[in-house]
């Protein structure tokens, strides 16, 4: 969009032909308006396509968390290789706390499950097999899509239960958030709250490109804030 478009560049432009005097020639030789490119809010998928190698470390001022740290990488999944956002038990690195593994698709963000493991050796202890978890690429700032997927569970001592599961996703818009020093523009900003489990409150994600989600806000049902996560150093790959 040119500047002298906007309701501001039109009251410039008016003011500029009265006086004569916004930095052109009085004899009419302005230079012409340059259109500049207009960078393109993040989409879905563009907020969770995130660098191969990259971690960070976790602030968790509350104490609510027990991951210390992440790496982003790809692993085998179920048959299948796919992204991987591995959390640590420890900032090293060493010690395994979770695995969630997902994949950016044409038609949206699918999430394929995880794995839980225990402290402090960070030993497996049951992994998750979702079915029909896609977080749709169409989902735009302001819109709400609820998800119903099934959360396969399998434990380690042969049992496995299929769990019916609904989220509510609002797709809240966009923010520039500076952490580690650093600004991360244009972060897509989601809302989430487990159908299911109502009790639990609402989850508010901030992911942005290339770095997927750097913070979270978690809040009790009433509103109040129960713990805030956030990036706290990055190592980029």
């Amino acid at each position: 969009m040119k500047l002298s478009r906007t309701p501001i560049g039109l009251l410039i432009a008016g003011l500029c032909s009265t006086l004569a005097a916004c930095g052109g020639d009085v004899g009419g030789n302005t230079p012409p308006a340059v259109d500049h490119p207009i960078e393109t809010p993040a989409d879905v998928n563009a907020c969770f396509t995130v660098k191969p190698g990259m971690r960070y470390t976790i602030s968790d001022p509350d104490k609510t968390y027990v991951a210390k740290s992440v790496l982003y990488t790809q692993e085998k999944f179920d048959g299948a290789v796919h992204p991987v956002q591995i959390e640590y038990f420890d900032v090293e690195g060493t010690a395994r706390a979770a695995a969630l593994y997902f994949s950016v698709e044409a038609d949206g963000v699918r999430f394929w499950g995880d794995y839980d493991y225990t402290p402090p050796e960070g030993v497996q202890a049951t992994k998750s097999v979702y079915t029909g978890f896609l977080l749709p690429n169409t989902l735009a700032p302001t819109q709400t899509v609820t998800i119903k997927y099934t959360d396969n569970n399998h434990f380690t001592n042969g049992n496995v239960t299929a769990d019916a599961e609904q989220e509510t996703w609002t797709f809240e818009g966009h923010e520039t958030l500076t952490m580690a020093g650093r600004s991360f523009p244009g972060a897509c900003r989601f809302k989430i709250v487990n159908d299911a489990q109502p009790l639990f409150g609402a989850t508010v994600m901030w992911v942005a490109p290339g770095y997927g989600p750097i913070q979270y806000q978690l809040f009790n049902v009433d509103g109040t804030v129960r713990g805030v996560r956030n990036l706290a150093s990055v190592t980029e790959p």
